[in-house]
């Protein structure tokens, strides 16, 4: 109980905006005493527990914490709902379900950053984006987030949603000012812990574990990289884009050398459906369709996934990914998306009538749903 009294006090001194010293002065307290009920290390006389639920206007319940194990258990519900909703594309129904648990738990950090989240990208909102919709809202979560909470992982959600914003604004000076303020790509989590085992001890097994969880990391980031420097690098012709989608399609190939790959099923799956496209463009439809197979190939890999793959391949091997911890605003199932996605792209238009295209079409239209649940 220590622990949530001296958080309690804190968060209602915080909310209510005073100092340390003030509240000592209301309760007739020294400064340092207030400091050590916050910091858990002593607390305060059972005297002070009504004074102190007068002054911040909450019940005594509240200042005891005999609310939190209540509270807790409502906050995790609402979270791992929050993640099932998630991992259907249920957008909607998530934004619904986080702006409730907001106006639940206003002052718990963990839903205050989903709330900001959800914000950022109102599914209610398009051409003005939910950023722009709710952008004084959010400009003031972000500096309540900045100014009160001490958890690294929310204020850089904030700093992230403000850079945004001060983009929407047009003041790039602003943006590259708070993007400085995250760590460069040395500093992750990833990469410090992996510094917290030794390499070279006998039993290296930590060290290899978080190594694996690194490089398959970094795989997903670096080929999100190359694609899209193909998909926007001016410099680049057709051959040139389809020479860059192939170097991400070898680098997951390399990582996954097994062929067990999992998530990666999903990265493969629109790779080769770009490069695809390009060969429509060139004219080689032959190619082309080479390639839409393979995108559709994989498209159902991904969705015959069970809901834990544990990777086999040396660079990831134990890496487990978790089909349902996957977060998506898309409904449909990977091979259904992947058709609705072709059928809007202006390319289609040049070989929707083919033999090919309706054939490939055809066979893939049986497995065309929305998303399995996951008990």
């Amino acid at each position: 109980m220590q622990l949530f009294i001296g958080e309690t006090i804190k968060r209602l001194r915080q909310q209510k905006g005073i100092t340390q010293e003030t509240l000592a002065e209301y309760m007739h307290v020294s400064a340092a005493a207030v400091s050590k009920w916050e910091r858990n290390e002593t607390l305060p006389d059972i005297s002070m527990v009504i004074p102190l639920a007068s002054y911040f206007g909450v019940s005594t319940d509240e200042i005891l914490g005999l609310n939190h194990t209540k509270n807790e258990k409502a906050i995790q519900a609402y979270l791992a709902e929050n993640q099932r909703l998630a991992a259907l594309g249920k957008a909607h129904e998530r934004f619904d379900l986080i702006s409730r648990a907001y106006g639940e738990f206003p002052n718990d950090w963990r839903i205050v950053e989903a709330y900001m989240w959800q914000l950022n990208y109102d599914p209610n909102c398009t051409e003005p984006y939910g950023n722009e919709v709710h952008k004084d809202e959010l400009h003031r979560l972000c500096r309540r987030v900045l100014d009160e909470c001490h958890i690294d992982a929310t204020r850089y959600a904030a700093l992230s949603i403000l850079g945004g914003l001060y983009l929407l604004d047009g003041d790039s000076d602003k943006a590259i000012e708070t993007a400085r303020r995250f760590p460069d790509y040395w500093m992750t989590s990833g990469e410090e812990i992996e510094h917290c085992f030794a390499a070279k001890e006998e039993d290296n097994t930590p060290w290899l574990t978080q190594l694996r969880e690194n490089i398959w990391d970094l795989t997903c980031l670096l080929q999100v990289k190359i694609r899209n420097a193909a998909l926007h690098a001016k410099e680049l012709d057709s051959r040139g884009r389809i020479k860059c989608y192939a170097q991400a399609v070898t680098l997951i190939k390399t990582v996954f050398d097994e062929e067990d790959f999992g998530f990666f099923h999903q990265d493969l799956s629109d790779l080769y459906l770009w490069i695809a496209n390009r060969y429509v463009m060139l004219k080689d439809l032959d190619l082309a369709f080479k390639y839409y197979e393979l995108g559709f190939r994989h498209a159902k890999a991904y969705d015959d996934l069970p809901k834990i793959t544990t990777h086999t391949s040396f660079l990831v091997r134990g890496k487990v990914f978790d089909k349902s911890k996957v977060n998506s605003d898309i409904e449909a199932n990977m091979v259904k998306w992947q058709a609705e996605c072709l059928r809007s792209w202006g390319i289609y238009e040049k070989v929707k009538d083919t033999p090919q295209m309706q054939a490939l079409l055809t066979k893939y239209e049986p497995f065309m749903a929305d998303k399995a649940t996951f008990s």
